[in-house]
């Protein structure tokens, strides 16, 4: 024998290699169409809106514990602006008027915040508002100035006020010990940062 060009015995060809994107579209599909099965299983399990309607009625019915609901009664729920229908027979009560000053650490500013503040009470629990104002004012006045304060800015442009109203409205409840104020109402708000 040569010593120059000696032929390997036994050996086996090289095995093949699986080509990589055949398998990643493989998987993609495999994947694909799983997705799919879901997404029809999902559809074919899903109330119609129509459906969907009338199972929202038929709780409200439930909640509201009375009879039949007309189509009437759930067009002048929707009335509302708010998405809320209006309280019936309810007063504005005076919640005092406020002049908050805020020093704002970050950046140096202080805000000066001046509103008159109302509550909506039902004409039914009026009395027991009263009553439970004059013993908790000054409690209600100290958390809606600490409400204020705690407000950013930005919370005061937002032209509905309505983050401001659910924290106030929150905080006067609490302070009353009762949820007698079902809405929170401003009146001459100003405000300004220096």
């Amino acid at each position: 024998m040569s010593e120059g060009h000696a032929e390997p015995e036994n050996v086996e060809a090289a095995p093949r290699k699986r080509s990589g994107v055949m398998s990643m579209v493989k998987a993609l599909a495999y994947v694909s169409v799983i997705v799919l099965i879901q997404v029809a299983a999902a559809m074919a399990l899903l109330p119609t809106s129509e459906e969907t309607r009338r199972i929202g009625e038929a709780l409200a019915q439930s909640n509201r514990g009375t009879g039949e609901t007309t189509a009437e009664d759930a067009e002048s729920e929707r009335a509302g602006d708010d998405g809320e229908p209006p309280l019936a027979d309810s007063h504005e009560v005076s919640l005092g008027t406020y002049h908050v000053v805020a020093f704002n650490r970050s950046t140096g500013a202080s805000l000066n915040v001046d509103f008159e503040l109302f509550g909506v009470v039902l004409a039914a629990e009026e009395p027991e508002f009263t009553e439970r104002y004059l013993l908790h004012e000054k409690r209600l006045n100290e958390q809606v100035t600490i409400a204020i304060r705690g407000m950013q800015s930005s919370d005061f442009t937002d032209p509905g006020l309505g983050l401001i109203k659910r924290i106030i409205l929150e905080k006067v409840n609490r302070a009353l010990g009762k949820t007698l104020v079902r809405e929170a109402v401003f009146s001459e708000f100003s405000f300004v940062e220096r």
